[in-house]
């Protein structure tokens, strides 16, 4: 079997990204759970769409993501 990559690397760095974009997240409670959601997949609290950063994450730009609201369907494909 060979290996599977995922879009997004569960990184230190991406986390740290992913916290400066996410922590302020308007559809978000904070702090937001788990963080890095297009990596870790969707959070288990209660998402408000009030708008979503994502587009905006160098995270999402250098794996080039499409889709919005990771933080309600889950990692990226």
């Amino acid at each position: 079997m060979g290996v599977i990559e995922l879009p997004v690397e569960d990184t230190k760095e991406n986390l740290n990204v992913c916290m400066d974009n996410c922590g302020t997240c308007p559809s978000l409670p904070f702090p937001p759970q788990p963080y890095l959601f297009c990596a870790r997949g969707k959070s288990s609290q209660k998402i408000e769409r009030k708008g979503c950063k994502c587009p905006a994450c160098p995270v999402y730009i250098e794996n080039n993501l499409e889709g919005l609201y990771f933080c309600e369907s889950g990692k990226a494909h």
